[in-house]
């Protein structure tokens, strides 16, 4: 990318990590949890929001193959996400 141009900004409470696999966008908004949007329509992400998962405070996510590896304060999970509604915990290794 020789010559990057902002086209919008969306307004998050306290943005992490980020993660996308396909049209699928998942941020990682501290206290305000794990958000999912579709974002087949670029100029509208804040429209179009799947999820909010608000127990899920994360810092960083890895989307592979519906199975989303992430980072929170007190471990590293697995989730199976292919329902988007309801991410599904496959395993966690704790972090003290």
């Amino acid at each position: 990318i020789s010559s990057p141009e902002l086209v919008k900004s969306y307004a998050l409470t306290s943005p992490y990590g980020l993660g996308i696999d396909d049209d699928v966008l998942f941020i990682c908004d501290g206290d305000d949890g794990l958000k999912v949007y579709d974002v087949s329509d670029k100029l509208n992400i804040d429209q179009h929001m799947i999820n909010n998962f608000s127990n899920i405070n994360a810092f960083d996510v890895i989307p592979l193959g519906n199975v989303l590896l992430m980072i929170g304060e007190d471990g590293l999970y697995q989730y199976d996400y292919s329902d988007l509604n309801n991410l599904v915990l496959l395993s966690s290794i704790p972090v003290n």
